[in-house]
């Protein structure tokens, strides 16, 4: 089933805003208001993304540390090797395009594609700085992007779950992909929050939910990891190979507790705007510390959201 455009859901919501002149709930009202700041939160990713304020340079950092293994293991277990030609959708400021650059070698090549150009001037800089001349990038539309070459490998991490329509841009971007190349993508599933601590911490369940429930009221898909298979199936791929995983941790040292804290001030405009909480009452510039109080105090254990990685490869 297709998911409705931003546009499609702003509409939507203000339309019930209007309607409740006429009795119907005020949760309408919330709710535009809600996707109203939510587009306004997706009109200014760009300069998070770029790493203009030391937060955003610590979350680049701490996202790589985390998944990097994660990634890895993906592409190695999908069977991404020295000398293949990858293309990185949705690459944005490069962390797994520099992944697949170190896989491949300089006898292979990565093009990273996304929609920003100036997150890409990131991307540049990073792979320049490590050296990676066989890594370049192009800024371009995924929906309707096209190459004139065919690559071994399509990779992607937590890039279908912001899609409108995930399948048919899925669909699409296998073209791309030779006959018997491989594709990988990897993706949050944010459906649950029940054993994100044990025993429960209820400070790091709040953080949990403050960095989903905006994403999930206003529409977003926190279920894209989980349905992974149907849409292989639906872009016309074969059952994929899955992993389910995790990065989890009880040590002071876990930068798990930073993670979990940006994930918030990512949203924070988002969460004070529909009003799930204040910027008092989240304290964000203290917020990674009392994470980790709450759980190593207490010799708990706390988990960032489930990973789900799915590989296959095209038809012969």
């Amino acid at each position: 089933m297709t998911r409705p455009t931003k546009p499609e859901m702003i509409e939507s919501a203000r339309k019930s805003c209007a309607a409740t002149a006429v009795g119907i709930p005020a949760r309408a009202c919330r709710l535009a208001t809600e996707e109203k700041a939510l587009e306004e939160h997706r009109s200014s990713a760009d300069n998070y993304a770029l790493g203009h304020t030391p937060q955003d340079i610590q979350r680049l950092q701490l996202l790589g540390r985390i998944y990097q293994t994660f990634t890895r293991r993906a592409f190695a277990e999908a069977g991404i090797t020295t000398g293949m030609k990858v293309l990185d959708i949705g690459c944005g400021p490069g962390e797994v395009s520099l992944i697949a650059a170190d896989m491949v070698g300089e006898t292979g090549s990565v093009l990273g594609v996304d929609a920003s150009a100036d997150m890409l001037q990131v991307a540049k800089a990073r792979a320049q700085a490590a050296g990676h001349a066989h890594v370049s990038f192009i800024a371009a539309d995924l929906r309707t992007l096209t190459l004139d070459e065919h690559f071994d490998a399509l990779v992607g991490r937590f890039i279908l779950m912001h899609l409108p329509e995930p399948e048919a841009t899925l669909h699409h971007l296998t073209q791309c992909v030779r006959p018997g190349g491989i594709v990988v993508f990897q993706e949050y599933d944010l459906s649950s929050h029940e054993d994100a601590s044990s025993p429960s911490a209820p400070l790091w369940e709040q953080a949990r939910k403050l960095s989903t429930l905006p994403w999930q009221r206003a529409g977003g898909n926190i279920h894209a990891g989980m349905q992974l298979p149907s849409m292989f199936h639906a872009a016309g791929l074969p059952v994929p190979h899955l992993a389910y995983e995790a990065a989890i941790g009880a040590d002071r040292d876990w930068p798990g507790f930073e993670m979990q804290a940006a994930d918030v001030r990512m949203f924070l405009p988002l969460i004070v705007q529909s009003g799930l909480a204040t910027e008092e009452e989240i304290d964000i510039d203290t917020l990674a510390e009392r994470l980790r109080e709450e759980t190593v105090s207490r010799s708990r254990a706390a988990r960032l959201p489930v990973v789900v990685s799915a590989w296959a490869r095209t038809s012969l």
